[in-house]
């Protein structure tokens, strides 16, 4: 497999990522989902649409300008399911458009860099709510499938990063995984408390949590 054929299924495998969170919001409130993580995916997808521009790979890029158009899909439907309306979600597309053109008039390099921090800390925000929903044994609606799916494109991507000596590809995706493994582990356990924990016949109380 060529490392640009891989980049796209690896591209595939996070723009997917999206469909799965995209059900749940169908029938859940979006309770246990970060805002702030989803946002920031979306961010990386356009700073790294760029980046592939800069670099000539248009498998990052075709598969970032993807990922971005699902990212956004899921970012305005868990403000329109916060707010229930729809002129925050509106912000969103001048936003995001405002986000790709500043990172076009930045140097290859600082893209790149900047692409690894928000690699790195896009799952952060989910992971501190993933820890206080599970702990304070909150309802959560976060779709598994989607970060089983980062995880599986991040893994590809590094293994392109690693093929194509691309530092700042093999950087973002070794330090992303972790915490994208680490936010599956504290989800999964949730759900097996979920699941061991619930009296029957008893009503439970759900509490909302945003973040």
């Amino acid at each position: 497999m060529t490392p640009e054929i891989l980049g796209l299924v690896a591209a595939a495998l996070i723009l997917c990522s999206a469909l799965p969170q995209l059900r749940s919001l169908l029938h859940h409130t979006g309770e246990g989902v970060s805002v702030l993580s989803w946002s920031l995916l979306l961010v990386n997808s356009l700073v790294w649409t760029s980046y592939g521009i800069s670099i000539g790979s248009w498998s990052t890029v075709l598969g970032n300008v993807g990922g971005a158009i699902a990212f956004f899909t899921v970012v305005v439907s868990l403000l329109h399911k916060r707010t229930s309306g729809w002129w925050i979600p509106a912000l969103v597309l001048p936003g995001s458009a405002l986000v790709f053109g500043l990172a076009a008039t930045l140097p290859t390099a600082v893209v790149g860099v900047l692409g690894v921090v928000l690699g790195v800390s896009l799952a952060l925000p989910q992971l501190l709510l993933s820890y206080r929903t599970l702990a304070a044994r909150l309802p959560s609606s976060v779709a598994l499938g989607s970060w089983v799916l980062i995880l599986a494109g991040q893994v590809l991507w590094l293994a392109y990063g690693l093929i194509t000596g691309e530092a700042a590809i093999i950087a973002v995706n070794v330090l992303a995984g972790s915490v994208s493994a680490a936010v599956l582990y504290l989800e999964t356990r949730h759900r097996d408390h979920a699941v061991t924990d619930l009296p029957d016949g008893d009503e439970v109380e759900v509490v909302h949590v945003q973040g």
